[in-house]
């Protein structure tokens, strides 16, 4: 890479959407992985590891084509797990752009797509899936297939017996 890759999202704290933590993820030039919270006053250090300590890199998608509820899942070797809404992430400008440079960058390399992030981890040996909002749909319709034939297997059953 040529320069460093910094995100300004969302990063989940808790069970819930409304537990949440505006912080800036980047992927250094030093490969390094840094996870900055940028609610406290010195935007503090979070998390820093290298992609060789990320054990499993996981993205899932949102349903019904909501970027919103898209997110990459990160655990570490050491048990650390974060959970960041990727698909909702925006390119921060670099502390020397000006807003013209950073319009400039920002045309010209775009925003990664979520399927670099568990790419770029599977290179580094990471464990990593990519399931997107297609196979979460598949799996809620085969879901209820399933339900709908155990249903009527049941009601036969009940209807047969004397």
């Amino acid at each position: 890479m040529t320069a460093d890759l910094r995100l300004n999202t969302t990063m989940l704290t808790g069970a819930t959407v409304f537990q949440t933590r505006k912080v800036r993820l980047e992927w250094t030039r030093q490969d390094r992985i840094r996870i900055i919270d940028l609610e406290s006053p010195q935007e503090r250090v979070l998390a820093d590891f290298a992609p060789q300590e990320v054990a499993k890199a996981s993205y899932v998608g949102g349903v019904y084509g909501s970027q919103h509820q898209s997110s990459l899942h990160l655990r570490t070797v050491s048990g650390q797990k974060f959970r960041v809404m990727i698909d909702e992430a925006v390119v921060s400008p670099q502390p020397w752009e000006s807003i013209e440079q950073y319009n400039a960058r920002v045309a010209r390399e775009g925003m990664p797509p979520a399927q670099w992030w568990t790419d770029r981890f599977a290179a580094f040996g990471a464990t990593t899936s990519h399931i997107g909002a297609r196979r979460l749909w598949l799996w809620g319709l085969g879901g209820a297939a399933a339900l709908i034939v155990v249903i009527v297997v049941v009601v036969l059953l009940v209807e047969g017996l004397p």
